[in-house]
């Protein structure tokens, strides 16, 4: 039985991603490019579930190496 992943949460820091994909209003994930090897790194069972959150989009951009070793910590 498989544990039903909530949309609403990042799927890397399991904060809220504020996401709107699914509401009449235009979200802000709409307009951002999600680096390929960010959402390499969601575990595969997540991947298309939910929206990563915008800080970690702007953490990853700014350093790659710093945010995937945050990730392990």
């Amino acid at each position: 039985m498989c544990a039903k992943i909530d949309e609403n949460f990042c799927p890397l820091c399991q904060q809220e991603n504020g996401c709107m994909a699914h509401s009449d209003e235009r979200c802000w994930c709409m307009d951002v490019k999600v680096p390929q090897a960010l959402l390499d790194l969601v575990a595969e069972m997540e991947q298309g579930q939910a929206c990563i959150c915008r800080s970690c989009i702007e953490k990853f951009n700014a350093d790659r190496s710093k945010f995937i070793t945050a990730l392990g910590d």
